[in-house]
Order: C-alpha cells, then structure tokens, then sequence
C-alpha cells in the first residue's frame, strides 16, 4: 500500500516540477504606464535600450522594509549605468507608500498602482516582487521575496 501511494504521488507530482538544467521560457514584459510621486508617468516602453528593475512593494509588508535600503544601494550604484529601478506600490494607500518611500530614503522613481495596471501586466501574486528587465524588454529573472545588494548585483551583472 506504500508503495503504491509513493508511486500516485510521484505521478501527480512528476508534471509540476522542473529539471534544473531546463532553461526557463523567455518572456517579454507586458507594456505599462504608471503615474509617479513625483507626477510624472512612467511608460515601461519608453524605456528600451535599458536595463529596468521593477520592484512591488506595499508600507505594510515587512520584507518590503527589508529590501528598501538595498534597493536603494543599488541605484546609487548604478546611476551611471542604463539601469531603471521602479518602485511599485499595490494594495496600500497613496500616503503610506509615499511615507514609505520617505522613511526609506527612495530616490528612484515611484508610484501607487491603485488600479493594478503593472501589477496585472507583470503577474505579481505576492510581495515584495522584483522583475530584472533586459533592454530588449524580456523578463530575465522574477523573485518573490526581499531581495539583497548580492542578488541585484549579481542578476545586473547577467544583462548588463
């Protein structure tokens, strides 16, 4: 009996997982505009040619608070480079996430999406997200967790 449910569960469970060798399929980013802070908008198209790193954040979220320094770090690093970092708030208010981006320090550009335009358009399920955009616009790698200056460093490295 055993040995028959290890074999069920091994079949159900055979589709979902990935080999590690398997490359993972190349997906371009969904085109999107966003009203920033500082009122002007961010178009996600206008920006080819440029590495653009698109981080979804909430006040609320604790590894949001987390990740907000490194973020940050890593912008000023890459000022003179053709990076884009972009700071998307969901599901949060327009005056907790600006005094978010206060609190932190945030000097790259920012924004509420109160109607969920880049959320839906990137596919974001949970927070903090952050999508690593190549200048040709394809997403070269997700994460789902707060993000470190090693982990942005070392996916910047790959595309630049």
């Amino acid at each position: 009996m055993r040995r028959a449910m290890i074999a069920l569960l091994f079949l159900v469970m055979a589709p979902l997982m990935q080999g590690c060798d398997e490359a993972p399929e190349k997906v371009y980013a969904a085109d999107f505009s966003l009203k920033l802070f500082d009122g002007r908008t961010f178009t996600l198209s206008k920006h080819k040619g440029e590495v653009v790193i698109v981080n979804f954040f909430a006040s609320w979220c604790i590894p949001c608070r987390a990740e907000a320094p490194a973020l940050e770090a890593m912008h000023q690093k890459y000022l003179d480079k053709k990076v884009i970092f972009l700071g998307v708030a969901i599901k949060d208010t327009d005056t907790a996430a600006k005094g978010f981006v206060k609190k932190y320090g945030l000097t790259f550009p920012t924004g509420l999406d109160s109607e969920q335009v880049a959320k839906d358009a990137l596919g974001v399920y949970g927070l903090p997200t952050t999508f690593f955009i190549d200048g040709n616009g394809l997403i070269t790698y997700t994460h789902s967790g707060a993000v470190t200056e090693e982990l942005i460093k070392h996916e910047l490295d790959k595309i630049l």
